[in-house]
């Protein structure tokens, strides 16, 4: 099931950022995706215990993982995660 859910937010999140839907700088978190990065089924987990809804989630320009949903206070937001430590980078509020 996790597989089939992370394959689906990859695909939406590739094809908004196509779309031009950005709403702010994305930041830059290193190198191209490689073995030192999370899993996306661990880092999703991890978000969702800090309070987090994911809508989507994939990789942004930057290198950081991408995640449009709602933050902590509920508000509409698209947040940036290290892609090593899933630390938060960025997070931009939709207003």
């Amino acid at each position: 099931m996790k597989f089939r859910k992370s394959t689906l937010i990859i695909a939406t999140t590739s094809l908004l950022l196509m779309s031009g839907a950005s709403f702010a700088e994305s930041p830059v978190c290193g190198e191209a995706q490689d073995d030192s990065w999370m899993e996306p089924d661990v880092l999703q987990d991890q978000i969702e215990s800090l309070g987090y809804t994911i809508d989507s989630m994939g990789v942004s320009e930057g290198n950081c993982y991408q995640v449009t949903g709602l933050n902590v206070e509920g508000k509409q937001m698209t947040a940036y995660f290290d892609p090593k430590t899933g630390g938060v980078v960025q997070e931009d509020v939709i207003e």
